[in-house]
């Protein structure tokens, strides 16, 4: 089968990837700006500028079938070697069991195989590296000529594959799994009706969710109860979306900066703890928002949309189904994204990404150029500006969120920038209370510029004005945790215990976190405050002995 067009492509033109990836990286470089401190965002910049580099080197340099393939066998390559190393050492990582039958398979091999450990990978990442590969290794073996390259291939996708089981990564497996039935759907139409039925079925089941206000309820249903329930009602993840979507309501339009920012920020501003806590937000699309901001989510939803937008290639059946492989390890990305973002963390699973989207826009470039209609051209660029269209309504009033956007961000400088003295950190704040307060003109009732100053409050001692303006962010906000949280403690500060208890009785080890704020308190001699402190400890939880024995040494220590 031939694969070339009639016409040369011209690596000049322009395809419908390339404005949205150009923005993609320009949001990235603003990320920047946001930053507490930008030592933390070198690397995931480079990362992203040397990802946009190689989309327009491959998709510019693989213009002839010869290139295409190389460069596609590269990155087949490149996931074979990590998918080799991963399952012949996987039984000398250590990983704590997810599934027994895979922990057994990888001892079974570790006794076969010697331990050449040089690096210990997450599973979670070798899942995002290799998912895309897996498609595109599928497609090579499809158009492959001769029985040698289709079996060589086929090798190949079957380590790729057991690789892929034996991260028991759930999230890429569901992904995987819809992007089988996706390439079904272009070849059968039963496939295409399924297909069709499921995503209708996910969006039921988004819906179901929001409008319940819990995604809890999905283990309600049957059948769903037992596949893609699991997948999202795990404490762990549904409190770190919880408190990911908390901190975008606080910095909507900026996200908190590229890199590194997202632990100490969400562990201050979200959980109200000292210490980092999580690293990074377990989903793509919140991920790229936090870090790049509202115009890195507009672009990522433009690339999206034009990515998906129908295109046809019809050079030949061989192209057309490159095409689909390139197109469906993309999409399998986007949806194992849902419940993962480890190209955030581990950079170098960017690489099958940029990879992939360069191949794809290759083949693009290689169809003769056609001008689209005016209504294909501008659904891409309509579905960005309805999503900003969406997040300006949902933060209204605009100039209350842009206020209190700024104020975030100079309190979180001054709480966390390094290098600067007590009188610097003062005058952020100082900077950040003004901000608060002019949203406060816009909105009485703005969430984040309440908590805010409550917060602000709290840390000052200041435990009156704290509880005046949470009640008031609580008002705005009951279901916020983070609020609730803060609100709880000042009523513990102010002697408020039995209103204490409903708002901190959720709260993830906050009797650990009560004995430990009365016991510096007492430190401080602060014995009424650290008194209360333990007695909603003991209001929470009675069973606590030592922690009777102490508040009755403090009781009698404190009595004239």
């Amino acid at each position: 089968m031939g694969e070339t067009s009639a016409v040369a492509p011209s690596p000049w033109r322009l395809t419908s990837l390339d404005l949205p990836l150009v923005l993609f990286w320009l949001s990235a470089l603003a990320g920047l700006w946001p930053a507490y401190d930008r030592a933390l965002c070198w690397r995931s910049l480079v990362a992203l500028s040397l990802g946009t580099l190689l989309y327009f080197v491959v998709s510019r340099s693989t213009l002839s079938a010869g290139r295409w393939r190389a460069m596609a066998t590269a990155l087949v390559l490149a996931g074979l070697l990590l998918a080799l190393y991963f399952v012949t050492q996987y039984g000398h990582f250590g990983y704590e069991e997810k599934v027994p039958v895979i922990s057994r398979l990888g001892e079974a091999l570790s006794r076969v195989i010697p331990a050449f450990v040089v690096w210990g990978p997450m599973p979670n990442s070798i899942a995002a590296f290799l998912e895309g590969p897996l498609f595109l290794t599928a497609a090579l073996a499809l158009t492959a000529r001769g029985s040698g390259w289709r079996f060589g291939w086929g090798v190949g996708g079957g380590l790729l594959a057991l690789a892929l089981l034996m991260t028991a990564s759930r999230g890429a497996w569901l992904a995987i799994a819809a992007g089988v039935l996706l390439w079904a759907a272009f070849h059968w139409r039963p496939a295409r009706w399924l297909a069709v039925a499921s995503a209708f079925v996910a969006v039921g089941l988004v819906a179901y969710g929001l409008l319940r206000h819990d995604i809890r309820v999905l283990d309600q249903i049957p059948l769903v109860n037992r596949t893609i329930a699991p997948l999202f009602i795990r404490p762990d993840r549904l409190h770190v979306y919880r408190n990911s979507l908390y901190l975008i309501q606080d910095f909507p339009l900026t996200g908190i900066g590229l890199g590194e920012p997202f632990a100490l920020v969400l562990s201050r501003y979200a959980l109200l703890i000292q210490s980092p806590f999580l690293t990074y937000s377990h989903n793509f699309y919140l991920e790229t928002w936090l870090e790049l901001g509202l115009p890195g989510l507009v672009a990522l939803t433009w690339l999206m949309a034009a990515l998906f937008q129908p295109t046809g290639i019809g050079a030949s059946a061989a192209e057309e189904l490159l095409y689909q492989g390139t197109w469906v390890g993309l999409a399998v990305t986007f949806i194992h994204g849902l419940t993962d973002a480890r190209q955030y963390v581990d950079l170098w699973c960017w690489l099958p990404f940029f990879t992939l989207l360069g191949l794809n826009a290759a083949l693009r470039l290689r169809q003769p150029a056609t001008r689209p209609s005016r209504a294909r051209r501008w659904v891409p660029v309509g579905a960005g500006a309805l999503l900003l269209g969406a997040v300006v309504i949902a933060s209204w009033p605009l100039p209350a969120a842009l206020e209190a956007n700024r104020g975030a961000l100079l309190q979180a400088r001054a709480d966390l920038a390094p290098a600067l003295d007590e009188a610097q950190r003062a005058t952020l704040r100082a900077q950040a209370v003004t901000h608060y307060e002019r949203a406060l003109t816009f909105a009485p009732q703005q969430r984040t510029a309440r908590q805010r100053l409550g917060i602000l409050a709290l840390n000052n001692d200041e435990f009156t004005t704290a509880v005046t303006h949470l009640e008031q962010a609580w008002q705005a906000d009951p279901a916020n945790t983070t609020t609730r949280k803060a609100l709880g403690l000042a009523y513990v500060w102010t002697g408020a215990l039995e209103q204490a208890v409903p708002l901190l009785q959720d709260s993830p080890d906050i009797i650990n976190e009560l004995n430990g704020l009365g016991w510096w308190r007492s430190t401080q001699n602060q014995v009424p405050l650290a008194l209360n402190a333990y007695h909603v400890s003991l209001l929470l939880n009675p069973d606590q002995p030592t922690l009777r024995q102490e508040i009755a040494r403090l009781t009698h220590s404190s009595s004239p």
